[in-house]
């Protein structure tokens, strides 16, 4: 296994990526977190121009994939940080192939994460996550996120909650 940088040419393959986990989240797992066919791809191709976006391959197939950003999500004010004076970074988009969930390429990815954020100085983590989605708040709580008590921010009347790790 083996985590890089996205790069253009994968596109096509996030495309697959995405497309195969909006389908999973929507009519398998029935988890209305307002992914459809407009959103997430239309933030793919930034994410790689950005250099923010990260793929899991294995055999030189991506079979999952990530977003790391510092960027002020001027969305997330709402949340209460309680990491406001310390340095930190997001977690969006973390999202492994349905028929490879379960296999440890979520770790490898945790673990790729925190090492990044030893690397870079950083001193907390952050994501949303929408409260649905029972599958991905049981993976960040294993690893440590922690729920923000006054964090929560609404779109189209979907609730996202805010979890944060220290590191």
């Amino acid at each position: 296994m083996n985590i890089r940088l996205a790069i253009k040419n994968d596109l096509s393959e996030l495309k697959y990526l995405f497309k195969e986990v909006v389908d999973d989240l929507n009519n398998v797992k029935k988890i209305n977190m307002l992914w459809d066919n407009i959103y997430p791809f239309c933030e793919l191709e930034k994410d790689i121009e950005r250099q923010e976006m990260y793929v899991i391959e294995e055999e030189n197939k991506i079979l999952g994939s990530f977003v790391l950003s510092n960027y002020d999500d001027p969305e997330y004010h709402v949340i209460e940080w309680a990491s406001d004076n310390k340095r930190w970074f997001y977690l969006n988009r973390l999202v492994i192939l349905p028929t490879k969930q379960g296999k440890g390429y979520a770790k490898q990815a945790m673990q790729f994460i925190f090492q990044y954020s030893i690397d870079n100085n950083y001193e907390t983590i952050r994501l949303t996550v929408h409260k649905d989605n029972l599958y991905a708040i049981n993976l960040y709580e294993k690893y440590g996120f922690i729920k923000v008590k006054n964090g929560y921010w609404t779109l189209d009347n979907e609730i996202f909650y805010g979890f944060e790790k220290n590191i």
